[in-house]
């Protein structure tokens, strides 16, 4: 009977989701801040794993054909989830539609559960459907188009649920996946998500729970750390962090649902002193305080702040706090009076999500815009290798002659690889029409030669006077493929681990 309420409980939790779905259903492409650059990053990625590069990091077709390592460094999983999703015959856009429908979906059944191992099926419920419709959830789909955000935010409650369950398998597993699915938002859950094991006195559960998912998420994390130091993100501001914080009136991102809340959560505490219901209201109400302009103060001195880049991000983690605070309160009514304050909190929580639930704007433009599209889909470029002092924008051919008497032929390119055959009467110098990104080797007659790229910050090359055949590719440089193979350790691992303990599959 138990089981069966859970999941008449859980279903109606999918189905308050059904509103926010809707916008997702209309033909084209909304109208977001990011959205058409995660389309266009999307199909570039595609093409560069269909032509052999696993895992992705250089797309050679955007920064106008010239390439771009952006996929070295930003949130990829969306991305090899959509490539599991287009290969079903779903176009790039309505990829990408799916990817933001599962998310929400998976929001709120990974909330559910994870409350329900505290509360009862109602309180569960109200919890699940407020972390689902809160305002800045919705903006995060409706509004930026953040894929990697909004994917990031289903794995969240996840991974809050396997801790509750003592899982570390699946709690490692989890943070990998969040790692992977936004490394902005994976910084600022992980400190929470310590302080939560602390507060459980789960140290050692800790302890191999993130190092089982840093491990199998090493081939992302380490060479993003690592090849930071080849481009020019560190000297490039990509945004002003005094234009982001919450002001009057944007104080709908957190909905007159958060404030009742934390009225709430006051009285709260006179009858509920459960150190998890402490620490989420301790934790929300400090989070919640940094979005406004009043600790502008800590922004401007303190480290990492950089790389949050937007103060409106924290409510990614309020937004989490405040489903487990409605949830307790719902939990301490009882009989009618419960069901009463259910139904309001329900009634609030659609209120506060009215004003995100239905895009302004469509766009209609065939899925050749975004295939063919030579955007970097960065905002400043700020992934550009540092070698490059003139950003290059016309590209008639993928070999320039730049000195010496050679013709090519028998050209052939598919972005990651091209073999050409060169016939030279003088000694030459060749450039290969591609952003130099450590990771592109340069053969001629099989031998690998020595690649000039700090002329222009293309890959330049030369060749002796005679018939040669080049062979120009992208791969793998030592330290990535040591991260792969730390990846693949963890993959065995956790495999290993679940043979060795079926039941913690049903557990």
């Amino acid at each position: 009977m138990k089981k069966r309420s859970n999941i008449i409980f859980l279903c109606l939790s999918l189905i308050f989701v059904v509103p926010a779905l809707i916008g997702l259903l209309h033909p084209g492409f909304f109208a977001t801040d990011d959205g058409n650059w995660m389309v266009i990053r999307f199909s570039a990625f595609y093409e560069a794993l269909r032509n052999g590069q696993f895992p992705v990091r250089y797309l050679p077709r955007l920064n106008d054909g010239f390439g771009y390592p952006v996929a070295d460094f930003l949130y990829p999983l969306f991305m090899y989830i959509g490539v599991l999703i287009h290969i079903l015959r779903f176009n790039f856009v309505d990829t990408i539609k799916v990817i933001l429908g599962l998310s929400l979906l998976f929001s709120s059944v990974f909330t559910y559960l994870w409350l329900r191992k505290f509360f009862d099926n109602i309180s569960s419920f109200v919890g699940a459907t407020l972390y689902t419709l809160f305002p800045y959830h919705l903006y995060d789909v409706y509004k930026r188009g953040s894929v990697g955000e909004v994917l990031a935010l289903s794995i969240a409650p996840f991974i809050f649920w396997q801790t509750e369950r003592k899982n570390y398998i699946f709690t490692g597993l989890g943070i990998a996946l969040l790692v992977t699915a936004h490394n902005t938002l994976a910084f600022i859950f992980f400190p929470f998500l310590i302080l939560y094991m602390l507060l459980k006195k789960e140290i050692l559960f800790m302890f191999k729970s993130f190092v089982l998912g840093l491990l199998l998420s090493a081939f992302f994390w380490l060479p993003a750390l690592y090849d930071k130091q080849f481009t020019v993100f560190d000297k490039t501001p990509v945004s002003d962090f005094s234009g982001y914080f919450l002001n009057l009136k944007d104080l709908n991102l957190l909905g007159p649902v958060f404030f009742v809340i934390v009225l709430c959560s006051f009285a709260l505490l006179y009858f509920d002193r459960k150190k998890e219901t402490i620490y989420f209201l301790t934790t929300t109400l400090i989070t919640a305080l940094f979005v406004f302009p009043v600790t502008s103060l800590f922004w401007k001195y303190f480290p990492f702040t950089s790389y949050i880049q937007f103060p409106f991000r924290l409510i990614s983690y309020v937004l989490l706090g405040a489903s487990f605070l409605a949830a307790s309160q719902i939990n301490l009514l009882k009989g009618k009076i419960k069901i009463l304050f259910a139904v309001l909190f329900i009634g609030v929580i659609l209120y506060s999500a009215k004003d995100f639930l239905v895009p302004q704007n469509y766009q209609y433009y065939p899925d050749t815009f975004y295939s063919t599209n030579q955007d970097t889909t960065t905002v400043k470029n700020e992934y550009m290798p540092k070698w490059v002092k003139n950003i290059p924008t016309d590209q008639t051919s993928k070999i320039t002659v730049i000195k010496g008497n050679a013709k090519v032929q028998n050209l052939f390119t598919n972005g990651n690889k091209t073999t050409l055959f060169i016939n030279t009467s003088s000694y030459s110098v060749l450039q290969y029409n591609s952003v130099y990104f450590p990771g592109w080797v340069v053969k001629v007659d099989n031998m690998k030669t020595a690649i000039d790229y700090k002329t222009n910050g293309l890959i330049r090359f030369t060749v002796n006077k005679g018939n040669h055949n080049i062979e120009i590719y992208f791969t793998e440089t030592p330290l990535r493929l040591f991260s792969d193979m730390l990846s693949f350790l963890g993959l065995i691992l956790i495999l290993i681990l679940l043979v060795k303990d079926r039941k913690i599959l049903i557990k």
